[in-house]
């Protein structure tokens, strides 16, 4: 029971800080409205209302990894369904993974 609990707590913490970082990088496309995140399962969801979309971007299911390439930590987000079939189709076309650069204090709590 304390490891699910320090699990949801890690968990919590990571959220707040990722969407805290989420933020004014959608700025330009739109407004996070939820994101959680899961570290046993290694995925994530989300909504985002779009600018011009009158009912939000819903990312149901992205899972995650990490990579680490010449000494930097990357995570990598694939397998994503959104509640947009035009967003889903441009993913699946021409990004069916994302790449970021984390910092290390970062891959820790996500690992």
């Amino acid at each position: 029971m304390s490891r699910s609990l320090l699990t949801r707590a890690k968990d919590a913490a990571l959220q707040k800080a990722i969407r805290a970082f989420l933020k004014p990088k959608l700025q330009r496309y739109g407004e996070l409205k939820d994101f959680t995140l899961d570290t046993a399962a290694k995925r994530v969801t989300a909504r985002v209302l779009l600018h011009g979309e009158s009912t939000p971007l819903a990312v149901t299911e992205a899972h995650y990894r990490l990579e680490r390439d010449s000494g930097q930590w990357f995570v990598v987000i694939y397998g994503i369904k959104t509640s947009k079939p035009w967003v889903q189709h441009l993913l699946e076309d021409y990004f069916p993974q994302l790449r970021f650069k984390v910092p290390e204090i970062v891959r820790a709590l996500i690992s």
